[in-house]
């Protein structure tokens, strides 16, 4: 039983749609980070368990922890949409390798040129 590996493509593309939402993720995170400081920072009182400050220093670090992952992040995401244009070039190469385009914009396999001068080729995209 064989299984089908992914293209090179489709790993690059998956790679950058699971940074994408790790992004995503990490940008609703500190949005709620943010919302939970604000709402202990009007909240004038002491709170259940009276540390009220502590927990306003801890959230803060969260926050700060949450913040430094973008700059990282962005980097992998940049390495990996760099990775995803090249793997686009080289399937294009590869197009071009195994066949030619027609004036009309069409690809011929090099196996249709027969039937092209017959004039039964459709022309085929791939």
């Amino acid at each position: 039983m064989s299984s089908k590996r992914p293209s090179p493509l489709a790993i690059s593309t998956a790679s950058v749609q699971r940074l994408l939402k790790e992004e995503t993720t990490y940008r609703t995170e500190l949005a709620s980070q943010e919302q939970r400081l604000r709402e202990l920072e009007q909240g004038g009182g002491e709170d259940d368990d009276g540390n009220r400050e502590w927990t306003v220093r801890q959230e803060k670090q969260a926050i700060e922890e949450t913040k430094a992952v973008f700059e990282p992040l962005r980097e992998k995401l940049s390495a990996a949409a760099e990775n995803l244009e090249q793997s686009l070039v080289s399937g294009i190469v590869v197009i071009f390798q195994k066949g030619t385009w027609v004036a009309d914009g069409k690809f011929r396999d090099q196996g249709d040129q027969g039937n092209l001068r017959k004039g039964k080729w459709r022309g085929r995209r791939h």
